[in-house]
């Protein structure tokens, strides 16, 4: 019984041994992995940034146009706001109610 219990014993931490072997994600936050894609440019069609400064009088404040220009990163900036007073870019006039 105790041989049986000792090969089981040693079956399992043989397994896990393997599986640590193998590249695990999060060992190093610190570093990209090699083979990870990187963006190197992300182009905003004229039409898609014209769309993201509706509502916003020139010349425009600060780094707005830069904002519109970022790509695929998230803005609140792109996204209608509250409707009534608060719509100060107009984004909810334009619907039909």
């Amino acid at each position: 019984m105790l041989v049986l219990q000792r090969m089981v014993v040693m079956s399992v931490l043989a397994g896990s041994v393997s599986a640590f072997a193998q590249p695990i994600a999060g060992l190093k936050p610190d570093q990209r992995p090699e083979a990870a894609p990187v963006v190197r440019t992300e182009a905003v069609d004229p039409a898609t940034k014209n769309v993201r400064l509706t509502g916003i009088s020139t010349p425009l404040p600060g780094n707005v146009e830069r904002i519109a220009e970022q790509g695929n990163w998230y803005s609140p900036m792109f996204r209608p706001g509250m409707p009534g007073p608060y719509d100060l870019r107009g984004w909810h006039g334009q619907r039909q109610r």
